[in-house]
């Protein structure tokens, strides 16, 4: 069983990136699932609205236990997981989301590049979306000094950007050495 982590900004390509994934996983006839925190987020408060801060907090957290309970629970019945939605920008980003998982299995991580031009025309194409601040998610992403994992320009249609991740994680690369994070 593996954990796979795509981390990406907003219109990177993380969700078609991941059922993609699944999709080649189970062609290799290995049950794999997709988990993507924001569906975990909405469960919790549909409308991404909140009146205080402080419940905001306490939402996306009741969130994140429930997304690393379901990801254990899963790893345990040997399922590839793919796991999007969780922001992995530094080492204690990383290491608070393996703090909650209590199943131990090799995690990849891979960084979703896409130039922020194209990630602009995609969130046009999809609509109007007042939650998400394109800007401030690229500055943070520019300020990263150390990337943990393997940055992936996925610049391909998906189908091949798929393929190239399968091949990365066959050949171990974007493997992440659980030691320095638990």
């Amino acid at each position: 069983m593996k954990l796979v982590l795509i981390d990406g900004g907003p219109a990177s390509g993380k969700n078609t990136l991941g059922v993609l994934l699944v999709q080649a996983l189970e062609k290799q006839d290995s049950k794999a699932i997709l988990f993507d925190l924001d569906t975990y987020v909405e469960k919790i408060n549909p409308t991404w609205t909140w009146e205080e801060e402080r419940i905001k907090n306490m939402d996306l957290e009741n969130a994140r236990v429930n997304f690393a309970k379901d990801i254990d629970k899963y790893l345990q019945l040997d399922f590839e997981v793919i796991t999007i939605g969780e922001r992995f920008l530094t080492k204690a980003d990383v290491a608070n989301f393996i703090s909650r998982l209590k199943s131990s299995s090799p995690t990849y991580l891979y960084h979703l590049s896409v130039p922020f031009s194209l990630r602009t025309q995609r969130l046009r194409e999809r609509g109007p979306h007042s939650l998400i601040d394109l800007d401030k998610d690229q500055r943070d992403r520019d300020s990263n000094i150390k990337w943990y994992g393997y940055i992936y320009e996925n610049m391909n249609s998906p189908e091949k950007d798929a393929v190239n991740i399968m091949k990365l994680i066959q050949n171990n690369k974007g493997l992440l050495d659980n030691r320095l994070y638990g």
